[in-house]
């Protein structure tokens, strides 16, 4: 394993569904057994992570695994151990990637009970790393589908599941499953009907009740979301069009207009209209049937395609640093007395462009060609990199050594062995002096540490002389190591498709000044290793 001196995180997690399975779980067993594994193998104890009541099939909301990839970043740790692969986590795709980025920043990785130590090449268990986590994930596939299968039923027979009623109504106190019409919250549902199909716009609509202070849909019922800035309170166009759409105020109990893409996903999405669950005559109507019918009739003869910005590569990937919403971009056809009629394209903050009047943000205008052509740049000479740092030389030579050097070492190896068991047997008398009070856990920590270092030496001599015997033995010439796929086959592209784009690139992120920040969905193309 090389010379390193491993400085180790230790990462606990348990999740709701985990504290059931009782002690065998918990947070504190997980900590003894990766402990006596510290003890064990003399390596350096830095710092724990902790994610307690923390579902394992995301990553983005940990607490403790921030802060530990955080450690990593800055170079604190250069080791990681759990108790198994199931505490790392539930979701295969995400260890994978994590486990190659632990490889691309030179990160030992061990899960104990799994048998896992990334850093021992001829561990057999390590090549069981995929299978594992694929059960470790089927286990809660399996609990999703049952889930989703539960509650499609029930929505299909008129039972409202919602955590909160849709605007303009309430739960009925009585039955939970059905809707009682909010009367107040109704006449504001009825007045942008009938504002809608008198001829007024869904930008002027928001502007109306904006001006007039009505309160959003999430301040009335008290919700503790949207941003709280200068633009909160302000009526979201997406919100208003979303209520005209909306079958349930007619009656039809509308339900599954927006779902997770997958169990292991925090974020919602839109499903087509054929796949929402509408179930007629189950609800109170707010709007009569006519007027919703003549609603659909405006707003889908109105309704913008967006068919100028299809062949805009970066759509949907740029964003306003500072309030965090999109930056559209606009195609425009311009004659020049050079070039002829030229295509331009431009892009601004979309929050600032619907609501100027409020002073809620800053233009940020871009010119788009020239963002494409810095970002995909960017992105070529990060991959290159890349490959080009990742590229495994032969580091194990062959060895033409005499039976008496191999004797020498030998017997230099045996000596430095038995050196190591004494100290190993002073950590674990240091580790009894703990238990039974003698000393309190920093000075253990300092005095182990304090051990541990010395035995380091030795350990990386015992390396070295193991390594040695080995070439002689074995005559190694070296291992090579596989490119990863996708940033090859994005070097060998002249330009991307937007979906090979999205498996590389998670956002780009402009200021008032115009500085342009790339985040990747690899950490170590971001940090350009």
């Amino acid at each position: 394993m090389g010379n390193e001196v491993f400085r180790v995180g230790i990462y606990l997690r348990l999740s709701r569904e985990d504290e059931l399975k009782g002690e065998s779980g918990s947070i504190s067993n997980q900590r003894d057994i990766i402990h006596k594994y510290i003890r064990d193998n003399n390596l350096l104890y830095i710092d724990e992570y902790v994610d307690d009541g923390v579902s394992g099939t995301q990553f983005y909301n940990r607490e403790g695994w921030n802060r530990l990839i955080n450690d990593i970043e800055n170079k604190r740790i250069n080791m990681i151990i759990t108790k198994d692969l199931s505490r790392f986590g539930r979701n295969e795709g995400q260890q994978l990637r994590y486990l190659d980025y632990f490889d691309e920043m030179g990160i030992r990785y061990v899960a104990i009970l799994d048998n896992v130590d990334t850093f021992d090449e001829y561990n057999t268990s390590n090549e069981m790393i995929p299978l594992n986590c694929y059960f470790n994930e089927k286990h809660v596939r399996d609990t999703s589908k049952k889930m989703k299968a539960s509650v499609h039923s029930k929505r299909s027979q008129g039972n409202f599941l919602g955590k909160t009623a849709p605007y303009g109504y309430i739960k009925d106190p009585n039955n939970k499953y059905k809707l009682l019409v909010d009367e107040k919250a109704a006449e504001v549902v009825r007045r942008i009907f009938n504002l809608f199909v008198s001829g007024k716009g869904i930008s002027e609509i928001s502007r109306i009740l904006t001006d007039e202070h009505v309160p959003i849909p999430s301040v009335y019922k008290n919700l503790n979301v949207g941003q709280k800035s200068a633009a909160y309170g302000i009526w979201d166009l997406r919100t208003i069009s979303d209520m005209l759409q909306l079958p349930t105020y007619v009656g039809d109990l509308t339900q599954g207009r927006t779902k997770k893409p997958s169990y292991k996903s925090k974020r919602r999405i839109r499903p087509k209209k054929e796949d929402w669950i509408i179930c007629e005559g189950k609800c109170p109507a707010i709007i009569d049937r006519e007027t919703f019918n003549l609603a659909q009739d405006i707003y889908n003869r109105n309704k913008n395609q967006g068919k100028n910005t299809q062949d805009i590569l970066l759509k949907g990937f740029v964003y306003c640093k500072e309030c965090g919403h999109t930056i559209g971009f606009r195609l425009y056809t311009a004659t020049t007395q050079k070039k002829g009629e030229v295509t331009r394209c431009y892009g601004n903050c979309n929050f600032w462009s619907k609501h100027k009047k409020y002073d809620v943000c800053t233009p940020h205008n871009v010119k788009y060609y020239e963002l494409e052509e810095l970002v995909l740049n960017d992105i070529k000479q990060k991959c290159k990199k890349y490959l080009k740092t990742n590229d495994l030389k032969s580091v194990l030579q062959n060895n033409d050594k005499t039976k008496k050097l191999l004797t020498e070492l030998e017997m230099k190896l045996k000596k430095l062995e038995n050196e190591v068991e004494f100290s190993s047997k002073k950590k674990e008398d240091l580790y009894n002096d703990k238990l039974e009070g003698n000393i309190d856990l920093e000075m253990y920590k300092r005095m182990s540490n304090r051990i541990t270092e010395e035995t380091l030496l030795k350990q990386q001599e015992i390396q070295e002389i193991n390594t040695k015997i080995y070439n002689i033995k074995n005559n190694i010439t070296g291992i090579e190591k596989k490119y990863d796929k996708i940033i090859k086959e994005y070097l060998e592209m002249e330009k991307p498709s937007i979906q090979l784009l999205s498996s590389l690139l998670d956002k780009i992120e402009i200021d008032e000044d115009k500085n342009i920040t790339i985040y990747y969905k690899f950490k170590s193309l971001e940090n350009g290793y």
